[in-house]
């Protein structure tokens, strides 16, 4: 596609002006990256209200300046985006991994070659919708994931090795984001003919397309095929070595009448309980049950619980498929949470990418802490194949794609 980008004679360099998805912007990170470069994408893609405009009209007014005075300027012809991210994972490694950008045709009716895992809410897309009619443009990229197990798109890929990258951004989440503008290859077009596609993050934005898409066609019945019917889309292979998949371990409140020995009497019945003097985490990680999670309780040993394997439905109920049983998540939100310890299931919990962090909340004194294993890809592809979308933050992918190396307008 003809996408919008950066020109690099009229911002200082990438660095400031290429950001992270915006949902996972904080206040102050926002505040830094706007005072860093009037034409930090964040002005558009996290806007605020002025004298005159409300925060979505202030978008508009960024994004048409910026295509004004050439800020922004769009390809003169159609081309792949190419995107290799340099990055140190949780563990400390150093780790790379590489993708692409492109416009996708967004699904008709009945059709399902794009699959998502999570549930959205009305709330974030109404947000998202108002800002997509006000800047008629994909500003963030969906990241969907995709399966090349002969190696299809090896040379496609490969051609970030063979020169120097059109632009390279250090982005505040500690990510080196390279990227290659490259010719149309039809060869990727006919690669994914026929694949399916899995959501890994931005499955809000994958609905505001659609929705904004819809709106349109009611709005202009006879204008054709458009550019609001493709939706702007980064691709990563399953197998890329860098793909990293990190748990999300759970912080919960505890209850005021909360009974510490009654809730792991509880937890007996459905689960093999083991105390743990050192070393909780390794245990998690390297324990061989199908289910497998530690807890770290005030005043008691660290444990780690083994679920008792067989039928799950006695335990988690059988309104919910066995691709939905069958995640580590669902038998701690379900079983454990709601049935367990009387908390109801909607319930929003804390959520810790980082170990020392649940390790750290689970011994403060007022919560508990669960340490998960990271989801499995398979059990992404299961849950999105069944129509059975996961618990809020199942998964935790890093890095994110960045927003700002390529825009998709829709007009």
């Amino acid at each position: 596609f003809q996408g919008y980008r950066y020109n690099i004679d009229k911002v200082s360099n990438y660095d400031a002006v290429i950001t992270p998805p915006y949902d996972v912007i904080s206040d102050e990170e926002r505040a830094r990256l706007a005072a860093g470069s009037p034409a930090n994408l964040v002005h558009a893609l996290l806007p605020q209200a002025n004298d005159t405009e409300d925060k979505y009209a202030a978008a508009r007014t960024v994004i048409n300046q910026w295509i004004q005075d050439g800020t922004l300027q769009q390809e003169d012809k159609p081309a792949y985006f190419l995107l290799r991210q340099q990055f140190t994972d949780l563990e400390g490694q150093h780790q790379t991994r590489c993708g692409f950008f492109a416009a996708i045709k967004l699904p008709e009716e009945g059709e399902h070659y794009v699959l998502g895992h999570e549930r959205t809410f009305q709330g974030p897309v109404d947000d998202r919708i108002k800002l997509t009619e006000a800047t008629e443009a994909n500003l963030g990229a969906v990241f969907c994931l995709y399966n090349d197990h002969t190696q299809a798109l090896k040379n496609f890929m490969g051609q970030m090795d063979t020169r120097d990258p059109d632009g390279i951004a250090h982005t505040i989440d500690g990510v080196t984001q390279e990227f290659w503008i490259v010719e149309d290859d039809p060869s990727v077009n006919e690669f994914f003919q026929g694949q399916t596609l899995y959501i890994a993050d931005g499955h809000h934005r994958f609905q505001t397309a659609c929705a904004y898409r819809d709106a349109q066609r009611i709005a202009n019945p006879d204008a054709g095929t458009r550019p609001y019917d493709y939706a702007l889309m980064g691709f990563v292979a399953f197998d890329d070595p860098g793909l990293k998949i990190y748990p999300p371990h759970r912080v919960v409140e505890l209850p005021g009448d909360f009974d510490a020995d009654a809730f792991m009497e509880s937890l007996a019945k459905w689960f093999t309980i083991e105390a743990i003097e050192d070393g909780l985490t390794d245990q998690v990680e390297t324990a061989p049950g199908e289910c497998v999670m530690g807890i770290v309780l005030p005043g008691k040993p660290d444990h780690l619980l083994t679920l008792k394997e067989g039928d799950r439905v006695p335990f988690l109920g059988d309104d919910r498929g066995p691709s939905w049983r069958d995640l580590d998540v669902a038998v701690l939100h379900r079983g454990i949470i709601a049935n367990i310890m009387g908390i109801p299931e909607e319930t929003k919990h804390s959520y810790e990418k980082s170990l020392e962090g649940a390790l750290a909340a689970g011994n403060r004194g007022d919560s508990i802490a669960f340490i998960l294993r990271a989801t499995k890809a398979s059990q992404i592809c299961a849950c999105a194949e069944a129509g059975e979308p996961m618990p809020q933050k199942s998964t935790y992918f890093f890095p994110k794609l960045p927003s700002g190396v390529v825009i998709h307008r829709l007009r």
